[in-house]
């Protein structure tokens, strides 16, 4: 019963394109904006890669280099995950049409679930 989530999420995954690149729309320096209070610029300068830092918040001071996987899922929507050197697993729904993030968490046992708007900055 535990391995129901994992597996509807990899048949979800396995339904989506194979290409896992960014396009130019979704390159730049974006805000995200966090219910909650916590903010982190995002720069996503090529397909491969991404610099975050928390600027606001109860993580501020917080930064990373990733290299996360990116899957256009619609026009201006992205699915992005990758795993932070913590060992922290991210999953995040990137809606630039809406200006919206939907992000997970998983640290451990624990899982949280975030929403916030974006900022594009550059």
């Amino acid at each position: 019963m535990k391995h129901i989530p994992l597996l509807i999420t990899s048949l979800l995954l396995s339904s989506l394109p194979l290409h896992a690149q960014a396009s130019k729309a979704y390159q730049g320096q974006f805000l995200y904006q966090y219910e909650g209070g916590n903010v982190y610029r995002v720069t996503v300068n090529d397909a491969k890669s991404m610099v975050w830092k928390c600027i606001a918040g109860s993580e501020k001071g917080a930064h990373g280099t990733e290299k996360p996987e990116r899957i256009k899922v619609d026009d201006n929507i992205y699915f992005a995950t990758w795993r932070e050197k913590t060992g922290i697993n991210v999953t995040q729904v990137i809606d630039l049409k809406n200006m919206k993030v939907y992000s997970t968490i998983i640290d451990g046992k624990e899982r949280y679930v975030l929403s916030g708007k974006i900022v594009r900055e550059k």
